[in-house]
C-alpha cells in the first residue's frame, strides 16, 4: 500500500475517499443520498410538499382549465462548517503508544505517522456523529439549530435549519405507559397522516427505548398477541433481538407494514454530557432512503501561506506545523446540510407527551 503524504491536503482527501465511513443509522436510513459538492459559499435546501389534487370537470367546448403547478420550497444558507482537530507533541511520540508491544523498535517517526493514520479516522468519525445528530433533529423537531464555540469558550446560536411546513408532530391523548393509552391508533394515525400527505406508505418506525415496553405492557396489544390461532387476528409480531449494540428490532406492525426498531445510540454533548440521539420516548415513523445530504466547498490557507485555495470535498483534512511549539495538527473539515425531498415524509410521536 502507498504511503500516505499527511503534509497534503489533496493526498489526505484521496485517502478520506478509500476509508469506509461508519454507519449511523439516522443518516444511513432516511438522508442516505449524496448530492454533488456545491462550489460556493451558500446552498439551497429545495424540498416539496405532497398535494393530492382533483382534475377539474369542464363544460363541453371548453378547452380546458389552467392548474397552477405545485412549487418547491426553497431556503438558502450559509452550510455551517466542522473542524475538529487533533494534535501531536513530540511527548506523544517519544514513548511506546496503546497496542505496541513492550520490546517494540518503532520510531517516533512511525508513532507519528500511525496517530495520525487513527486520527483521519476518528476525526471523520466525530463529523458523521455530528450529521446524525443533525439528522435526529430535524426527524423529531423539523429543524435543527446550528450552534458554534465563541472566543469565550462558550457556545451560542449561530443559525436554525427550518423546513417550515412541517407540523406532524403527534402527543398522544393518553400517554403510551398509562392504562388505556391507544398505541395501535397512535401509530396507524401518524401512518394515514403521511399516506394521505405524500401517496407512498411508510415502511419504518423507529423508536426510542422505553417504547418497546409501552408496547408490550399495552392492554390492548396484549390481548391480540394472545389470540391461540394467530392467523385470525395477525396484527403485529414482536420478536425483539439486537441488530447491533445500537440497535434493536422490535418486530413486525403487519397490518401497517412497518418495521419497528429501537435506537439506543448515544453521543457526547458539548458539554461533555452523554445523551440519546432519540428521547427515550420518541417514536419517528416514515419513509427512508429519500433524504439528502448537501456538502459546500472548503476554502483553506494554502501551504505557502500566501493565497487561498478550495477544495471540493465531503471531508476536507488539513495538515499544520508549527515548527515553534514543534507540533502537528491534523483538522478535518467539512460543511454539510441534511435536506428531505418532501417535508411530509415523516411524522413524530410523543409517547409520553412533551
Amino acid at each position: 500500500m502507498p504511503l500516505i503524504e499527511y503534509n497534503d491536503t489533496i493526498s489526505l482527501m484521496k485517502a478520506m475517499e478509500r476509508v469506509k465511513p461508519p454507519a449511523r443509522f439516522l443518516l444511513d436510513t432516511f438522508f442516505p443520498k449524496i448530492d454533488p459538492i456545491v462550489p460556493s459559499s451558500k446552498i439551497m435546501l429545495e424540498y416539496r410538499e405532497g398535494r393530492r389534487k382533483l382534475a377539474p370537470f369542464i363544460v363541453k367546448g371548453s378547452k380546458g382549465v389552467n392548474i397552477k403547478r405545485d412549487t418547491s420550497h426553497m431556503e438558502i444558507y450559509a452550510p455551517p462548517m466542522v473542524g475538529p482537530r487533533r494534535v501531536i507533541n513530540p511527548e506523544d511520540i517519544e514513548q511506546r503508544s496503546f497496542g505496541e508491544t513492550i520490546y517494540s523498535t518503532m520510531t517516533p517517526a512511525q508513532r507519528a505517522a500511525q496517530l495520525q493514520a487513527h486520527d483521519l479516522i476518528d476525526l471523520q468519525d466525530e463529523i458523521i456523529n455530528r450529521k446524525n445528530k443533525m439528522a435526529a433533529d430535524i426527524l423529531t423537531t423539523g429543524k435543527c439549530e446550528i450552534k458554534g464555540f465563541a472566543d469565550d469558550g462558550k457556545t451560542e446560536l449561530i443559525d436554525v435549519i427550518e423546513f417550515n411546513r412541517w407540523n406532524q408532530k403527534i402527543i398522544p391523548t393518553t400517554k403510551w405507559d398509562q392504562a388505556g393509552a391507544t398505541i395501535y391508533s397512535d401509530i396507524k394515525n401518524a401512518s394515514e397522516m403521511i399516506q394521505e400527505k405524500t401517496g407512498m406508505i411508510p415502511t419504518l418506525m423507529v423508536c426510542g427505548k422505553n417504547i418497546e415496553q409501552y408496547l408490550i405492557n399495552n392492554t390492548e396489544i396484549s390481548k391480540w398477541l394472545m389470540i391461540p390461532n394467530r392467523d385470525n387476528l395477525a396484527m403485529m409480531t414482536i420478536a425483539p433481538r439486537y441488530e447491533s449494540p445500537a440497535i434493536r428490532r422490535i418486530g413486525l406492525l403487519t397490518s401497517l407494514n412497518l418495521e419497528m426498531y429501537a435506537y439506543n445510540e448515544v453521543y457526547e454533548d458539548d458539554d461533555g454530557q452523554i445523551k440519546s440521539f432519540i428521547g427515550a420516548d420518541d417514536v419517528i415513523i416514515g419513509i427512508g432512503g429519500t433524504g439528502r445530504q448537501i456538502h459546500g466547498a472548503v476554502t483553506l490557507l494554502n501551504d505557502a501561506g500566501n493565497s487561498y485555495n478550495t477544495f471540493l470535498g465531503e471531508y476536507v483534512p488539513y495538515y499544520h506545523g508549527d515548527k515553534t511549539n514543534q507540533t502537528i495538527s491534523l483538522t478535518m473539515y467539512s460543511r454539510f446540510l441534511l435536506c428531505p425531498t418532501w417535508s411530509d415524509e415523516w411524522a413524530t410521536i410523543k409517547a409520553k407527551g412533551e
